[in-house]
């Protein structure tokens, strides 16, 4: 079996744009949900800062799950997962410019360091895909190049 999984989306911005809504609106595209978060009883957030990528608690505290390895607007970011204990990984979202706007491409190594049901999950795309849908679904049909509303809890 693989060590890594890919997934990839385009949306209707330049990388810049694309880069930024990535990385500084995440706590607008990342849809909430019992299945999204370290502790979904506390979770009312998530974003970059101070160098990790933090679930973010009602009662003001935190988890990190990611601390970040590389930051290169707006070509890529590179976060090594801090939510798996014993895993070795990696998440590295690049931008790559476009006729109609950016790929956004997402590759995740190390999931050969996981359990294997973990690494199984991650491998048929039941992770990442769904995330890089939520983040191209912040633009509505039109492909209106300004992010569409919040996605539904």
């Amino acid at each position: 079996m693989s060590g890594s999984v890919q997934a990839g989306v385009t949306v209707p911005v330049d990388r810049a744009a694309a880069f930024r809504i990535f990385t500084e609106e995440i706590d607008g595209w990342y849809v909430r949900g019992p299945h999204s978060w370290v502790d979904p009883g506390r979770a009312v957030g998530i974003r970059f800062e101070d160098g990790f990528l933090r679930e973010l608690w009602s009662d003001g505290g935190h988890v990190d799950l990611g601390r970040l390895v590389a930051w290169e607007p707006p070509h890529r970011l590179v976060w090594a997962d801090l939510v798996n204990p014993g895993g070795r990984m990696e998440i590295e979202v690049t931008f790559h410019p476009v006729e109609d706007g950016t790929e956004v491409r997402l590759l995740h190594h190390g999931l050969d360091t996981l359990p294997a049901d973990v690494a199984d999950r991650i491998r048929r795309g039941y992770s990442w895909n769904i995330a890089l849908r939520w983040f191209a679904g912040r633009w509505d049909s039109g492909r209106s190049t300004e992010p569409a509303g919040r996605p539904p809890v």
